[in-house]
C-alpha cells in the first residue's frame, strides 16, 4: 500500500497535507516523489512523480485555498497538434484536470493559453490524451505544457505527472496559498526549476 504526502507550501504561507498509500515513500525534492517500484507499475512512473493539486476548505465565505500547478517548456517545430499526450499517476479526489499550451513570456515563463483541454486522470500510472483544438506551433518558437487541476468548491484534487527520465526539459512549479478564516494572507510563488521533466508529447 503506498503512503505519500502532499507539501504544498510557500515560503510565506501554510502547509496543506493531503495523503495517499506508499511503502517506502521518499521525496526527491518539493513538488515531486518517487513512485513506488512496483512490477505493475508503469515504466515511466518508476522515476518520480509531480504533484498537480487543489485543495479548498471553509464555510460561510471564510475558506482556505491552497494549489500547485506543474509547467514545461517546449520548442515548436512548425507542427500543428490536436492533443496532448501525458503520464499520469494515481490521485486523490475527483481526478479531472486541465493540460494546455501556453504562449513564453518575455521573463521565460508561461504566458497566455494557446489552447487545452480536460482529461481524467486514471487510478492507475498510463498515459492519457487531452485533446486541444488544432494548434500550428511557430518554428524555433518558445511554448509550455502546464497541467493544472483547479476548479471552483470545496474539494480535494491531487494527481501525479510523471518524470520522463530520458528528456532534458525541466519541470517548474507554482504554489499559491490563500486564507481568511483567522487573518487574511495570500502568496503565489514564482516558478520554481526543478531538477527533472515530466513526460509529454504532442501529436
Amino acid at each position: 500500500m503506498f503512503k505519500m504526502g502532499l507539501l504544498m507550501s510557500t515560503a510565506m504561507t501554510a502547509v496543506a497535507w493531503l495523503s495517499c498509500s506508499a511503502p517506502d515513500a521518499a521525496q526527491a525534492q518539493t513538488g515531486m516523489h518517487v513512485a513506488h517500484r512496483d512490477a505493475n507499475a508503469r515504466f515511466l512512473c518508476t522515476y518520480g512523480q509531480f504533484d498537480v493539486s487543489y485543495y479548498r476548505r471553509g464555510i460561510s465565505g471564510s475558506y482556505t485555498e491552497t494549489w500547485t500547478d506543474v509547467a514545461v517548456p517546449f520548442t515548436g517545430h512548425g507542427e500543428t497538434v490536436h492533443q496532448i499526450l501525458v503520464q499520469e499517476g494515481n490521485g486523490i479526489g475527483l481526478r479531472r484536470f486541465y493540460a494546455g499550451i501556453y504562449s513564453n513570456t518575455a521573463s521565460g515563463f508561461p504566458g497566455n493559453l494557446i489552447a487545452g483541454g480536460f482529461a481524467k486522470a486514471p487510478s492507475n500510472c498510463t498515459k492519457v490524451v487531452v485533446p486541444i483544438s488544432a494548434t500550428t506551433l511557430v518554428n524555433k518558437k518558445t511554448y509550455w505544457i502546464v497541467e493544472q487541476t483547479r476548479q471552483h468548491g470545496h474539494a480535494t484534487r491531487l494527481k501525479y505527472w510523471a518524470v520522463d527520465p530520458g528528456t532534458r526539459r525541466k519541470a517548474y512549479v507554482r504554489h499559491y496559498s490563500f486564507s481568511n478564516i483567522w487573518s487574511s494572507y495570500s502568496n503565489l510563488s514564482p516558478w520554481i526549476e526543478q531538477s527533472m521533466g515530466p513526460f509529454f508529447k504532442l501529436k
